[in-house]
Order: C-alpha cells, then sequence, then structure tokens
C-alpha cells in the first residue's frame, strides 16, 4: 500500500468517525485535540513550522467555537427572525473561513513577526491547506444561499448542501486533520534524508 492511499485512508476514517460520533462539540474537541497532539509533537521536535501552523488551527477553530456560542446568543435576543438569525449565523462562520485563509496564505509573515527564528520558512502545506479554508467558505456559502431560497420560496436548488451540511464541514476537518499529520510524516523523512550516509 502506497504512502498517500494510506492518507486517504487517515482522512476517510476521521471523516467517518466525526459523522458517527453525531454530536458537534465532540467532534470539534476530537478535532482540536487531533490537531493539539501535532502541535506537542512538533514542540518534542522542536519544528517551529508546523508549530505555527497547528497553532493557528487550533487558535482559529477555538476562538470560533467559543464565540459562536455567544454571538448565537446575541442574534437570537436582538432579531426575532429566524432567517435573519441564521444568515447572520453562516455569515460569521463565513468570516472565520476568510479569516483561516488569509492567515494561511501569510503564515510565514505572520511567523516571522511572531518568532525571530530563522527556521521559518515556507513549507508545501502552506501551499495545501489555505485551499480547505476556501472549501469551507464554498460549502458553507452554497448552504446559506440555500437556506435563503428555501425559507422564502420553498425551493431547494441546493438542497445537496443542504442535507449534508455537517458531513460536507467535517470532510474539511478531516482533510486539515489528514495534512497535519502528513507534516509529521513529512519532517521525519526529511530528517532521516539529511542524516549523513555512513561510508
Amino acid at each position: 500500500m502506497t504512502n498517500s492511499n494510506k492518507l486517504f485512508i487517515l482522512m476517510m476514517l476521521t471523516f467517518t468517525s466525526y459523522i458517527f460520533i453525531e454530536n458537534p462539540h465532540i467532534t470539534i474537541k476530537l478535532y482540536l485535540i487531533s490537531a493539539a497532539f501535532i502541535a506537542l509533537y512538533s514542540i518534542l521536535k522542536k519544528e517551529l513550522n508546523m508549530l505555527h501552523i497547528s497553532a493557528f488551527v487550533i487558535s482559529l477553530c477555538t476562538i470560533e467555537y467559543i464565540t459562536i456560542g455567544f454571538f448565537d446568543n446575541f442574534l437570537k435576543s436582538s432579531f426575532s427572525d429566524k432567517l435573519t438569525v441564521a444568515i447572520l449565523y453562516y455569515t460569521y462562520q463565513i468570516l472565520f473561513n476568510i479569516i483561516g485563509f488569509f492567515v494561511f496564505i501569510f503564515r510565514v509573515q505572520i511567523s516571522r513577526a511572531l518568532s525571530r527564528s530563522k527556521e521559518i520558512k515556507l513549507t508545501p502545506f502552506d501551499n495545501i491547506i489555505h485551499w480547505v479554508f476556501i472549501y469551507k467558505f464554498i460549502v458553507i456559502s452554497l448552504h446559506t444561499i440555500d437556506y435563503y431560497i428555501n425559507s422564502k420560496h420553498d425551493i431547494s436548488t441546493l438542497s445537496f448542501f443542504y442535507t449534508y451540511y455537517e458531513e460536507l464541514i467535517y470532510f474539511g476537518m478531516a482533510a486539515i486533520i489528514t495534512i497535519l499529520v502528513c507534516m509529521a510524516i513529512y519532517y521525519e523523512k526529511e530528517k532521516i534524508n539529511n542524516e549523513p550516509k555512513e561510508v
């Protein structure tokens, strides 16, 4: 079995476990714990780029998870219209994915602003991870449009995005965890390749 097949299986297993849990609070905690393991690994290995990438993933998810509850309560107390509440709620999620996109587009610059280490550099994963945030942005945007059209006109044109919304989001989360695991594997392989060979 090739490494790419193993990683694909890992992503599918992560995705499947998120679906079967059927509790978004537990799923997010599992997601954060998985990312925290990679962060801990990068601390032990003193790999600063991996640490920053995993720390940004953890920070973005934690801030969104904590603040969205307060935002939801604020919306429900401020607006009586359920459609307005839903649209603003999903817009909040869209905003976080836009922020995530820019955080990872400018990850190296942000990392250099946080650390003076000369080890800060662009990794192959910096060119991948922001695409997951684009994917999530598209999914949430289409879900929001579908929700609006369905609520206003009772037309479910994009019902796929409404019906499988959680699963599509979980797929994005599973992709991020797979990318973080790939980073750890890549680091170990690079370390082996850079070791001086015995003559």
